[in-house]
């Protein structure tokens, strides 16, 4: 099945995605390809609409009561952190803050296969079901989550200048809240409208800087979207200059440089990219062994791995329950059973990789996790391969029905080191360095020879697809920016991996 998108976006919020595009579908036995030619949104009817921007306060409490020092705007950037993290109060699974976001752009990807089972939000994400741009959908799941977290921090942001509080404290407050803005307008910038190098001059999102902002606003231009994007985070990176953080979900300047790697990534600025990537890079430089890339990527925190940069867990007080991809991989052990709650956690039995993708695999490498569920009595489950990237054994130790408790990484050295390569190879550097560095670190011993062209670019995406499958930057953030076809091969009698 090929579907070719025409129209301005896979965002079509006022209408049915399908039924903009159902007049173009033709049918293929082999594969399935959603052709990304362009991606915006209906963005009218959000411009200055209530029910999807709640321009009040997001805080629980008074704004009088909560913004007059530095102790006070310290709870309420928290309560913006756990918004950006964990969604609390809005959509679920794909859509649960930034850990959810991470399964939602790979499942519009081509690596993973999604059963439907009970359904949710996961499944529509990888159908592109109706669901998923219907103003009745899940259309608002991702503005409401990043507009009510600006909102958060756009208080902090108008208050923190006439707060009672130390200058240096202040700083610190400030660049966080800055480059939390930053964060969530790049997120939006890249779910409603075309990539960047196509629609500078297109309208974007809505750029709300202060809580003085009147309800209505029109859009901004892309162009301006991204300059300030890249302001936020300059302006962050700048204030937290010399802040130390004592825990790993903070953002400090090193996150930020690791930010502004992947913003001026999708801009196609190659020297800034490469800059700000080696500069997180060098900070975190010590790559995952096979042990720890093989550990189940649920205790990136506590086991300490060096080249984490930014991570966040999830707690007794806050957690989104059994909505994380850790319960929807179908990859529980076989001595478990293979039912929804036979397992150390609740499973959804959904997840499975592509037939494809394992095969971009060499079998001894340190990322070779895929096996088949062979003693499952469906020849549907049997045939796919479960993949062991992500996996949570509860916090009970291994036994049956544990709470679901992981740690989620959202940030490594091993994705700048890529992102070095990338911008190397478009600008004359030592590109084919930097990728043979982590083919090497992983166990690949057929590693890429090509030192520039298209060959090399090409081995430098797949890579990127066999290092970051759902850490929130691959899928079809990758097929946006560089205008790839989705290209799904179908499961067929003699292919049982496919989708």
């Amino acid at each position: 099945m090929v579907f070719r998108v025409q129209e301005e976006s896979i965002w079509a919020v006022s209408r049915s995605h399908f039924n903009n595009i159902k007049d173009t579908i033709t049918m293929k036995r082999i594969y399935k390809t959603v052709l990304f030619l362009a991606i915006p949104v209906l963005m009218t009817g959000f411009a200055g609409c209530k029910k999807f921007l709640d321009t009040k306060s997001s805080t629980a409490t008074s704004d009088g009561a909560v913004l007059k020092n530095v102790t006070q705007l310290n709870m309420v950037l928290n309560s913006a952190y756990k918004k950006l993290y964990f969604n609390n109060g809005g959509a679920d699974r794909a859509y649960s803050g930034l850990a959810g976001l991470q399964m939602y752009v790979d499942l519009g990807g081509a690596d993973i296969l999604s059963h439907t089972n009970m359904g949710g939000n996961q499944v529509t994400s990888y159908t592109f079901e109706p669901t998923r741009t219907q103003i009745t959908g899940n259309s608002d799941a991702i503005w409401s989550m990043m507009y009510k977290t600006i909102n958060q921090v756009n208080a902090i942001i108008t208050a923190l200048p006439n707060a009672d509080g130390g200058a240096e404290e202040k700083a610190q407050i400030m660049g966080q809240a800055k480059a939390i803005r930053g964060v969530c307008y790049f997120h939006l910038i890249q779910n409603y409208q075309q990539t960047y190098v196509l629609a500078k001059n297109k309208p974007g999102v809505i750029l709300r800087l202060s809580a003085n902002d009147p309800v209505s606003m029109p859009r901004s231009s892309v162009e301006a979207c991204y300059q300030q994007i890249l302001a936020d985070l300059r302006d962050a990176k700048a204030l937290l200059a010399n802040f130390q953080r004592q825990n790993k979900w903070t953002i400090d300047k090193n996150v930020i440089s690791g930010q502004l790697a992947r913003v001026y990534l999708v801009m196609n600025d190659w020297p800034n990219a490469l800059a700000e990537a080696t500069t997180a890079y060098n900070a975190y430089s010590q790559l995952m062994t096979r042990e720890q890339y093989r550990s189940g990527f649920d205790k990136v925190i506590s086991n300490a791995y060096p080249e984490i940069m930014w991570a966040m867990k999830y707690t007794e007080t806050d957690n989104i329950g059994g909505s994380t991809q850790f319960n929807l991989w179908y990859n529980q052990d076989e001595k478990y059973g293979e039912g929804f709650t036979d397992g150390p956690i609740y499973a959804f039995l959904s997840f499975f990789a592509d037939g494809k993708y394992e095969q971009l695999f060499e079998k001894t490498e340190d990322r070779y996790q895929f096996w088949k569920r062979t003693k499952n009595a469906s020849q549907e489950w049997s045939t796919k391969w479960a993949y062991d990237k992500y996996k949570h054994y509860g916090d009970a130790n291994g036994a049956v029905q544990g709470n679901t408790r992981p740690e989620v990484s959202l940030m490594r050295g091993s994705e700048m080191l890529l992102i070095m390569a990338e911008a190397a190879a478009h600008s004359g550097g030592d590109a084919l360095t930097y990728l043979n560095r982590l083919q090497r670190a992983r166990g690949v011993t057929a590693v890429t020879t090509a030192a520039a062209g298209p060959g090399l670019l090409e081995a430098i995406y797949v890579e990127r697809r066999k290092e970051l499958l759902c850490e929130g930057v691959t899928g079809f953030y990758d097929l946006l920016r560089l205008q790839k076809p989705l290209l799904r091969y179908q499961e067929t009698a003699t292919y049982r991996e496919g989708h």
